[in-house]
């Protein structure tokens, strides 16, 4: 009986192991951001749920918002690559020095269009051109619609901001302010602008369209500058070692469903809430819109410039990347039949 009962015994084991074996990965995501921004649902969520049901069982993504597993955004990629999350949102200008190449996406001398710097930026990504992201796996690198000034005084050129604090949250911001006569205030997080500003700690920030309703700068602010001065580079990645321990098929959906179709999702969403944002605002009477001004606008561009080659001196690298960008720039224009002119 016993020697009867071994191949069943050896096939419930076999059976046993696969149904383990098929059990889906349940891979942690977690962000700062609450739910409620645009980001978080109409793209991060929605992806996580789309690659859940594309894995066929294989991956199960949970969603975490709000910083409910870690609110502090400087702590992101040490928490991605201690295997506390295994997948998170992160802004390299929270990790100084460890992401250097993408300081030079912050600036808009190229282009101010969201979409065309951040398939710039991914495709150098897979290229291997950028440095610092060896030890995580990146799914999605992009920047934010471009920041523009929302202040609590009156503006006609860059003149207008000598003397006034406006907060600045990176090295550039900091910098362009500081060309232009102000005083850049750091340390003063999203949630604590709409605040400082109310109380006179602060005069105006710089900030995306798609962000200033939900952290309050809308009602903190009446007069908005139509000036790009910087873009928001940000990236969602992965804890490599648990990407390189899941199945090959939980692999290939990943890969599939990441970087481009993601980048997509993600620059459509904020760049959607920008507009309807914008729309909102201009309706207000109460509001005060500069448009963009020649002059004013060339006076910005200097700066651009300077900035990009204090940049590009930093390392031989850059030189390269710099060439190497131009190129995909113009081939990506070429193929929508623009200009290659910046």
């Amino acid at each position: 009986m016993r020697i009867r009962a071994l191949p069943f015994l050896i096939g419930l084991t076999v059976f046993a192991a696969s149904v383990a074996h098929a059990e889906a990965d349940v891979l942690r995501f977690g962000v700062t951001v609450p739910e409620r921004t645009v980001t978080v649902r109409a793209a991060m969520k929605p992806w996580a749920e789309a690659v859940t049901a594309a894995s066929g069982g294989e991956l199960e993504i949970e969603f975490y918002a709000g910083g409910a597993m870690g609110r502090n955004g400087k702590l992101q990629y040490w928490m991605l690559k201690q295997g506390v999350l295994d997948i998170s949102w992160i802004l390299p200008s929270n990790t100084p020095n460890q992401f250097p190449s993408t300081d030079f996406f912050e600036i808009p001398l190229r282009t101010t269009d969201p979409m065309e710097m951040s398939m710039a930026f991914w495709r150098l990504y897979e290229e291997g051109r950028l440095e610092g992201f060896e030890d995580v796996k990146v799914l999605a690198l992009y920047v934010s619609p471009p920041y523009r000034f929302h202040l609590r005084f009156p503006y006609e050129n860059s003149d207008d901001l000598k003397g006034r604090k406006i907060r600045a949250v990176t090295h550039l911001q900091a910098k362009m302010l500081e060309a232009a006569g102000a005083t850049p205030v750091g340390g003063i997080t999203t949630t604590q602008v709409a605040e400082s500003l109310s109380r006179g700690l602060i005069e105006g920030a710089l900030f995306s369209w798609h962000g200033v309703k939900p952290v309050g700068i809308m009602r903190s602010t009446n007069v908005h500058v139509d000036q790009a001065i910087t873009f928001a580079p940000a990236m969602i990645a992965m804890n490599r070692d648990v990407y390189e321990a899941l199945s090959p098929g939980a692999r290939a959906t990943l890969d599939k469903m990441s970087g481009e179709p993601l980048i997509r999702m993600m620059v459509d969403a904020m760049t959607g809430e920008a507009e309807k944002a914008i729309i909102e605002a201009r309706a207000d009477s109460v509001r005060s819109f500069v448009e963009s001004d020649p002059a004013d606008s060339a006076v910005w561009r200097v700066r651009f410039e300077t900035a990009a080659e204090d940049w590009r001196k930093r390392s031989p690298s850059h030189d390269l990347l710099i060439k190497r960008f131009d190129e995909i720039l113009a081939d990506m224009r070429a193929m929508n039949g623009e200009s290659a002119a910046p």
